[in-house]
């Protein structure tokens, strides 16, 4: 029979953004920095590239997919935290 694991908060681990983690937790702060960084390098290209360029609207397209896969990761992330902080023991 399968049992349900339960993701137990980390208090230990040294690559972790936050203490306590969950891997739930740091993989949405890994897909958070991917999208950040993709909306930054897209930003910077929007910028310099002639509005007539024949890649502008790819570069459009990626980054409005960017700022979709960053809502995507940023509303749950913050849900776990939560989650992960209620979880904590009291002091």
């Amino acid at each position: 029979m399968k049992t349900k694991r339960s993701s137990r908060p980390s208090f230990t681990e040294q690559d972790t953004l936050v203490t306590p983690t969950t891997p739930m937790l740091e993989q949405h702060f890994e897909e958070i920095l991917e999208a950040v960084e993709e909306i930054h390098n897209l930003s910077a290209a929007l910028r310099v590239i002639p509005l007539d360029d024949k890649n502008q609207d790819e570069y459009e397209g990626r980054l409005y997919a960017a700022l979709t896969h960053l809502d995507h990761h940023v509303k749950p992330a913050i849900k776990e935290w939560d989650r992960v902080v209620d979880r904590m023991p009291e002091d």
